[in-house]
């Protein structure tokens, strides 16, 4: 068994506050913008957030709440670039 510490999933949250993410949700809706806040429960303020469903652009919210337990996985550093990608990606599949 290893000794040695890691790094904490939260302290990597609260470090990319002001940074671009996009967070995956469990029902399968994204949502991108900057980080503003997060809680020991990851709860997540975004802020200018972009709503995906199926990487699709659904609507534009100047702040969004999400619950922490809604979420599937957090994708720090997150470029807009990377969505365009990745929605002509499965687009030809």
């Amino acid at each position: 068994m290893s000794t040695s510490s890691g790094v904490r999933p939260l302290s990597l949250i609260m470090n990319s506050f002001s940074k671009q993410v996009r967070v995956m949700l469990k029902n399968d809706t994204t949502y991108v913008g900057t980080l503003v806040e997060a809680d020991n429960y990851m709860n997540l303020v975004i802020n200018r957030g972009v709503e995906y469903q199926n990487d699709v652009k659904k609507a534009s919210y100047p702040y969004i709440l999400v619950r922490g337990n809604n979420v599937l996985y957090i994708q720090l550093d997150y470029s807009e670039e990377q969505m365009s990608s990745s929605a002509t990606t499965n687009s030809t599949e």
